[in-house]
């Protein structure tokens, strides 16, 4: 808990410092730009020399490092315009990917975790207020066969149950908002991504047992009802 915080407490430091600087005309849009990279890629490094003597608080490092990407990444697209909204979904991706290995490697949950609420906020942290549901579905399509890969080698109820509701919610948000205001209504198309999710998260409730041949949970078998 206290390495959680101490994390915390770390990147909101760095966003204060460079908030000052800024304030006072010592680091233009693009420095900041960098230096957040640059305190991400620090992070991630010095957990990387400390994996083996301090596993659990290398792992908190490189989830600060991911969070400081994010936000970094963020801040150049939507507050100082110094990408475009495709180099920013790319580099969100990508970011996730990073993620995603890194949680295999440190065998860490709360990685994990990190990774897939990065994933999920990526497309509405580079959103312009054009609302393309296909780019929307698709690319959670290949952020829950992400997650669905990750569960061929851990049992983290966490992580289905996360991917799960919040792909649930965002499916619902849409239909219950943008749907019926679209002419023609995409029935088939909706229904088809509906299908697709739904195969995805029920091998993904599968997968680990019958891969591993354990015994089917209570909350498996809710899991696979929902």
């Amino acid at each position: 808990l206290i390495n959680k915080i101490g994390i915390a407490v770390f990147v909101l430091g760095i966003g204060l410092l460079l908030r000052y600087a800024i304030g006072k005309g010592l680091i233009n849009e693009t420095g900041q730009t960098l230096i957040g990279l640059g305190a991400g890629a620090l992070l991630v490094f010095f957990a990387h020399r400390l994996r083996e003597s301090f596993r659990a608080f290398s792992s908190v490092l490189v989830a600060g490092g991911i969070a400081v990407f994010y936000t970094t990444i963020t801040i150049a697209f939507q507050q100082y315009q110094l990408i475009g909204q495709t180099p920013a979904f790319i580099i969100m991706v990508a970011i996730t990917g990073l993620a995603v290995a890194l949680t295999l490697g440190y065998d860490r949950k709360e990685l994990a975790v990190i990774s897939l609420l990065g994933g999920f906020a990526a497309p509405f942290l580079v959103a312009t207020g054009e609302g393309n549901y296909k780019v929307l579905f698709t690319y959670l399509l290949i952020l829950n066969s992400g997650m669905l890969v990750l569960a061929n080698f851990k049992k983290w109820y966490v992580i289905n149950v996360l991917a799960f509701a919040l792909t649930a919610i965002v499916m619902l948000s849409w239909g219950l908002g943008s749907y019926p205001n679209l002419e023609p209504r995409p029935s088939l198309i909706a229904f088809a991504f509906a299908t697709a999710f739904f195969l995805v998260f029920f091998a993904m409730n599968l997968r680990y047992n019958l891969r591993h041949r354990q015994t089917f949970t209570a909350l498996d078998h809710s899991l696979l009802l929902a």
